[in-house]
C-alpha cells in the first residue's frame, strides 16, 4: 500500500526541482553532505543539541552553512529542513551500530522521560538515528506526532506519524504497522477526510484481527473507532452504532481508558444526533471524565462543547454558554486548535447559542466561569446518581424499546452490540426455550455450529448487561428469563390486564390499551420472529380497542 497524502500536503513538485537539489548537493563539501543526509531523520523542526546528538560534535558552523544554501531553513533558534530535501534522503538506509549503550542509553531514558517536550524527543531521535535504534525510532516519532496533533498541527502529525510507518514496515512488526495506520487514519478523520481515514483504518483492522494480545485489541479498538466516527460523520447511524460500541467493548476489556473515553464520546454524539439528550449526557459526561484523568485537555474542550450541544437541546442555553466558554478558555490556555471535523457543528451551536439570549447576558455567561470549575461541575456535582446494587429491571417494548436498572437507563455501549438486547425481549416472551429454537429464532441463516457460538457470547453479554447471571436460568435443557426478582415488564401487564378483562372488563381492556405504547419494538432490528410477534400483539390491541369502544357505547 502506497503512503498516502496527508489532506494538508502540498502537491508533488515538478521534477526540475530534484534536478536543482541534486546539483545543489553535489557543490557540498564530503562532511555539510553527510550532515544533510542525516539531518532527513528529523520531521519537523529540530535544535542545535539535537543535531549534537546525532553527530556528536558542534555543527553549528555546517548548519550555518546549509542555511545559506537555502537546503535547511532556520526558524529562530531551531531548524527545519526543506520537505523537497527530506524526501531526498528518506530512502537511505538505516546503518546500525549496535544498541544504545553506556551514557548514550542515560541520556536517552532521561530524554524520553520528559514526556511530550518536542525539543527533547527530537534529541532523543537524534541518539536513536545514530544507533540505527529503530524501534525507539518510532516510539519517539509516534510521541511527536502525538504531540503536534495537540496543539492542531496535522500536517506535522502525519509527517511523524507516516515516518514510524515506514520503519514498522521496514521491520516487519505487524502490530506497530497496524498502530501506525490506526494513528494516520485518526489524523485523517480529524483533519475531515472522510475517505482516507476509512482505507487506513480498515487496514489496520484486518492487521490488528489476525494478531493476538492486548495490543492487538487495542489496535483493533482504534480502528473500530475510526471507522465509526467515520461512519457517523456520513449520517450512517447503524453502523456507526455496531462500530463504536464494539470499539468501547474491546477498549473495556482491555482496560484501555483512552479508548473507552473516545468511544464514549462518539457514541454521546451519536446519541445527541438521535434525539437521546440524556444517553447523550450520560456518555460524554464518562468521556470528559476519562478524558480529564488522561491530561487530554484538547479532548476534554471538545467534550465540553458537545455537552453544550446537549445542554442547548434541552433547552439549558444559559449552561450551554457557560460550557462553550469553559471550552474556549481551555484552548487558550493549551494553544489546542478546534479539529477541521468539529469546526462546522461548533460554528452551528455557537450560532444557536448566541441567538437564545441578548448579547450583554451572552457575554456575561461566557466570561464569568472558568474552565477548572465546570470540569468540577459536570464531573462532580452534576454527575449521574451512583448505580442501584442488585436493583429491580423495568423493560418496555412498546414504542421506543427501553430498559432500566432501577433508575438507571441500559445505553448501547453497556449492551456491547444488538444480539444481547434482542434476546432479553425473546426470553421475556416466551416461556422456557431450548437452544434449538432461541438459535433459530435469532439466528436463522446460521449454521448448528455457528449458532452455539452466537448463543452463548450474547448470553454472556446479556448476563453482563444486566449484572446479574441468575436472571436467566437453565434447567431440564431449557432456557428462561426469571421474573420472580423484581422484573417489570409492559408486555406482561398487557397481557395480565387482558385476562382479567372477565372481572372488570372496561377497566383492565383500558389498562391494556394505555399501555400499548406503541407497536411492539417499533423501528428496532431484528429477526423475523419481532415482526410475527409485533404483528399478534397488535392484533390483540385493536380487538380490545373496539371491545372497549363497544362496552363504553353500552354504559
Amino acid at each position: 500500500m502506497g503512503e498516502p497524502k496527508s489532506p494538508s500536503r502540498p502537491h508533488g513538485r515538478v521534477t526540475g526541482v530534484r534536478g536543482a537539489l541534486t546539483a545543489a548537493v553535489v557543490r557540498l563539501g564530503p562532511a555539510d553532505r553527510r550532515l544533510l543526509s542525516r539531518l532527513a531523520v528529523f520531521p519537523g523542526l529540530f535544535t542545535t543539541a539535537a543535531v549534537r546528538e546525532l553527530t556528536g560534535e558542534d555543527a553549528a558552523a555546517a548548519l550555518a552553512r546549509l542555511a545559506d544554501a537555502a537546503l535547511v531553513v532556520r526558524c529562530g533558534t531551531r531548524f527545519r529542513l526543506l520537505r523537497v530535501v527530506r524526501e531526498y534522503f528518506a530512502d537511505e538506509p538505516v546503518t546500525t551500530t549496535g544498541p544504545v549503550s553506556g551514557a548514550d542509553r542515560e541520556r536517552l531514558d532521561h530524554l524520553l522521560a520528559q514526556g511530550a517536550d518536542p525539543d527533547r524527543l527530537t534529541e532523543a531521535l537524534a541518539i536513536c538515528a545514530r544507533y540505527g535504534d529503530v524501534r525507539n525510532a518510532g516510539v519517539v516519532l509516534d510521541a511527536l506526532g502525538d504531540a503536534a496533533l495537540e496543539t492542531g498541527d496535522y500536517a506535522g502529525a502525519f509527517a511523524r506519524h507516516a515516518q514510524s510507518r515506514r520503519l514498522a514496515m521496514r521491520l516487519a512488526d505487524p502490530l506497530w504497522t497496524a498502530e501506525s495506520l490506526n494513528r494516520l487514519g485518526l489524523l485523517s478523520w480529524l483533519d475531515a477526510d472522510f475517505g482516507t481515514a476509512r482505507m487506513l483504518c480498515a487496514g489496520a483492522d484486518a492487521i490488528a484481527k489476525a494478531q493476538r494480545g492486548t495490543r492487538a485489541k487495542r489496535a483493533w479498538s482504534r480502528a473500530l473507532l475510526v471507522r465509526g466516527a467515520v461512519a457517523l460523520g456520513r449520517g450512517e447511524h447503524t453502523s456507526a452504532h455496531a462500530l463504536l460500541s464494539q470499539s468501547f467493548a474491546t477498549a473495556d476489556r482491555v482496560s484501555w481508558r483512552d479508548g473507552k473515553a473516545w468511544a464514549l464520546g462518539q457514541l454521546g454524539l451519536l446519541a445527541l444526533h438521535e434525539g437521546d439528550t440524556a444517553g447523550a449526557r450520560h456518555h460524554l459526561r464518562a468521556s470528559l471524565r476519562n478524558h480529564h484523568s488522561l491530561n487530554a485537555r484538547w479532548r476534554v474542550a471538545s467534550q465540553l462543547e458537545s455537552l453544550a450541544a446537549v445542554s442547548l437541546a434541552d433547552r439549558e442555553a444559559e449552561h450551554a454558554v457557560r460550557l462553550l466558554g469553559a471550552a474556549a478558555e481551555l484552548r487558550m490556555r493549551t494553544g489546542a486548535r478546534v479539529p477541521p471535523v468539529e469546526r462546522a457543528a461548533r460554528q452551528r451551536l455557537l450560532t444557536a447559542a448566541q441567538d437564545s439570549m441578548p448579547r450583554a447576558r451572552y457575554a456575561h455567561l461566557w466570561s464569568t466561569v472558568t474552565a477548572d470549575e465546570l470540569i468540577r461541575e459536570e464531573l462532580d456535582e452534576r454527575k449521574p446518581p451512583a448505580r442501584v446494587v442488585d436493583p429491580p429491571l423495568r423493560v418496555f417494548a412498546f414504542g421506543r424499546a427501553e430498559v432500566f436498572l432501577g433508575t438507571e437507563p441500559l445505553l448501547p455501549a453497556d449492551w456491547t452490540f444488538a444480539k444481547p438486547r434482542e434476546l432479553l425481549y425473546f426470553l421475556l416472551t416466551e416461556t422456557d426455550c431450548t437452544k434449538h429454537r432461541i438459535g433459530r429464532a435469532l439466528w436463522p441463516w446460521c449454521t448448528d455450529a455457528q449458532v452455539r457460538n452466537n448463543f452463548h457470547t450474547t448470553l454472556h453479554h446479556l448476563r453482563r448487561a444486566l449484572r446479574r447471571p441468575g436472571w436467566v436460568t437453565y434447567s431440564n435443557g431449557r432456557y428462561r428469563f426469571d421474573r420472580a426478582a423484581g422484573c417489570e415488564f409492559d408486555v406482561d401487564r398487557f397481557r395480565n390486564a387482558l385476562r382479567d378483562t372477565e372481572l372488570a372488563p372496561v377497566k383492565w381492556l383500558a389498562t391494556a390499551v394505555e399501555v400499548y405504547r406503541g407497536d411492539f419494538l417499533d423501528g428496532v432490528p431484528g429477526e423475523h420472529w419481532i415482526a410475527e410477534r409485533r404483528a399478534a400483539l397488535r392484533e390483540d390491541y385493536e380487538r380490545a380497542v373496539k371491545t372497549l369502544e363497544v362496552l363504553r357505547r353500552r354504559a
